[in-house]
């Protein structure tokens, strides 16, 4: 089975949380070890097009998933981003979705360049970065299930 993320299908076997109305799945192309998304199950572009119910859950969903992903990748904090709109950053994937990414002391020389290389994650033309394979991302996320068994 799969999801819709705008244009994009993934697969289940990605994906490592489920909630009511939001789904969570590991990252193509991470800026760092343990970069995931989280997005609502309905694709909408825009944040203001979500309703009250989903912008509970989606970051409800990820304040849960930050604290998981924080001491599983033996961060000290976390970076929580979301492009919304064009003019954002948000040029590839027209569905709103919250990016968490564990950090550690030092990770980049210059803290605010994370945001740079978010931008250029989901892109599958961004030679910087190597996609992972199927079976990487599918190993990541169930490492990252045992730790939501409770979700759908």
């Amino acid at each position: 089975m799969s999801y819709a993320f705008g244009p994009h299908l993934i697969r289940s076997n990605q994906i490592f949380l489920f909630s009511k109305l939001s789904f969570a799945f590991v990252n193509l192309k991470p800026v760092l070890p343990g970069h995931v998304l989280v997005a609502p199950f309905r694709v909408v572009p825009r944040f203001v097009e979500l309703t009250y119910e989903e912008i509970c859950d989606l970051f409800s969903c990820a304040q849960t998933i930050g604290k998981v992903i924080e001491r599983e990748y033996h961060a000290t904090s976390l970076t929580i981003a979301m492009q919304d709109g064009p003019e954002a950053g948000q040029t590839v994937v027209p569905h709103c979705h919250v990016h968490l990414i564990p950090r550690k002391a030092g990770d980049y020389a210059n803290n605010d360049d994370i945001y740079k290389d978010i931008e250029k994650s989901p892109k599958v033309d961004n030679e910087e970065r190597s996609p992972r394979s199927l079976e990487e991302m599918a190993k990541e996320a169930e490492f990252l299930r045992q730790f939501f068994k409770d979700s759908k």
